[in-house]
């Protein structure tokens, strides 16, 4: 007998009905494409071998006591074999336009992509029951992995969790209903503060394709005004919505500051690779400052990048510090906070997006967030407790970023992220080492990790 119960996994995981998580390049952020076609227009980028890996933060995470390593396999595997992009996709490309009318991507990346196939990975078990799992390929196509690989990854784990915790049907459709539950709650706290705005950038964590689709329905009926779009290609496609939201990550910086060893290099190279940016998509021109410090960052910027940016991306550092910040720093070289942009985008939840709105919103011109995985994995305490044997079950903070890039004559050399949040940072010692006497630490401040 069919269940007639509103959530059930066939209804909520695309593997429970034997298909897969990803079937197109678009399920993916947009960023990912707004890097990917930077990368293209600047022939000294592409090319650059580049070495993958996944990394989960949460030490009670065992990925591979809830994933059987033959459905990671499959799912990665499908993902390796989709085609390029169908016309109509590429046509759905080519219409996304900036505010000026100017194409969005250029034609050289949607060529790029119509014939575009993922790089392989490697896969096996560790010996602290979780994956090794890495991609390596030239950046111009390794790319894209990292937001495919994390959905591929946190949707099998609740999935194989709920199958491994032997759910009844109307044990899972409570939890899915409490998910739920929290999403209208927090829609209630949003609409009862109007001046609150926010995308949702919840791609890379999301419980799983169906689920996100689901929420991005409830967001976009619920919030119309105040959820103003989302960061993930597909679905704006299939709702019809203004452009994707996103700018670029900090694989922008951390890339190419691994190909050169001297501190001012490495500083130049970063300012170098934003100045780039901002010139290649200037009403895109938004500082992501803390991949190597947000106060080095802002304390040392040269003139052209004060003058000509729009706003700033605030990732690992509280937003009640940051903006103040941000702000200081702008009335200093002669900037009117006024005119820029601000958007919070980590860890957020309705009650942390209502309080650095009303708290900050007033000292920018705009201040927006951008809402992840409490949107569209909001699943923490949800398993009923005699069932959460394997570990946690819910959004776990797992990551997918550059580990190395592989230098002629040099070999593989390591990748560096210090974060404002150094429980953040990734990197070989040697190079963790070098960048932090480069960067210094001033303004970091070690947080838990959530998500």
């Amino acid at each position: 007998m069919r269940s007639t119960l509103p959530f059930t996994l066939h209804n909520c995981f695309a593997v429970a009905r034997d298909e897969a998580e990803i079937q197109s390049l678009l399920n993916n952020d947009i960023y990912k494409f707004l890097m990917l076609d930077f990368i293209l227009a600047h022939p000294e980028y592409r090319k650059i071998e580049v070495k993958w890996k996944m990394k989960v933060r949460n030490k009670d995470i065992h990925l591979a006591n809830v994933i059987p390593e033959s459905a990671l396999r499959e799912q990665l595997d499908a993902a390796k074999a989709l085609p390029g992009l169908s016309q109509a996709d590429i046509s759905y490309l080519r219409g996304m336009v900036t505010n000026t009318g100017k194409p969005l991507l250029n034609e050289q990346t949607l060529m790029f992509l119509k014939d575009f196939h993922l790089p392989d990975y490697h896969l096996e078990a560790d010996n602290k029951d979780g994956y090794d799992l890495t991609f390596t390929g030239p950046w111009e196509t390794s790319i894209m992995w990292e937001i495919l690989g994390l959905k591929i990854i946190n949707t099998l784990y609740l999935y194989h969790y709920t199958k491994k915790a032997k759910l009844t049907p109307s044990e899972f459709n409570g939890i899915m209903t409490k998910v739920f539950g929290r999403l209208y709650d927090d829609i209630d706290v949003v609409k009862s503060h109007q001046n609150v705005t926010f995308s949702e950038f919840g791609t890379r964590r999301s419980a799983s394709t169906d689920i996100h689709r689901m929420v991005l329905e409830i967001l976009n009926s619920e919030l119309p005004e105040q959820c103003i779009g989302t960061s993930n290609v597909m679905l704006a496609k299939e709702f019809w919505q203004n452009n994707p939201r996103g700018t670029n990550a900090h694989e922008l910086r951390m890339i190419p500051t691994a190909m050169v060893d001297e501190p001012q290099e490495i500083i130049d190279t970063m300012y170098r690779i934003d100045r780039e940016w901002m010139k290649h998509n200037p009403e895109l021109a938004i500082l992501l400052p803390d991949t190597f410090g947000t106060s080095f960052y802002l304390q040392h910027a040269p003139d052209d990048i004060i003058q000509w940016h729009i706003g700033m991306r605030i990732d690992s550092k509280n937003p009640l510090i940051a903006v103040p910040e941000y702000v200081n720093w702008l009335i200093g070289h002669g900037q009117d906070p006024k005119t820029k942009l601000v958007i919070p985008s980590d860890g957020l939840d309705a009650q942390s997006l209502v309080d650095i709105t009303q708290k900050c919103s007033s000292q920018v011109g705009i201040l927006t967030g951008g809402w992840g995985t409490n949107l569209t994995n909001n699943t923490k305490g949800t398993m009923p407790i005699n069932k959460e044997i394997f570990g946690p079950f819910w959004s776990f903070s797992v990551v997918i970023k550059p580990e190395a890039v592989y230098r002629p004559g040099r070999g593989w050399v390591s990748t560096v992220k210090l974060s404002d949040n150094p429980t953040k940072a990734t990197g070989s010692d040697e190079r963790v080492n070098l960048f932090k006497k480069t960067f210094g630490v001033e303004g970091m401040e070690a947080q838990e990790v959530s998500v």
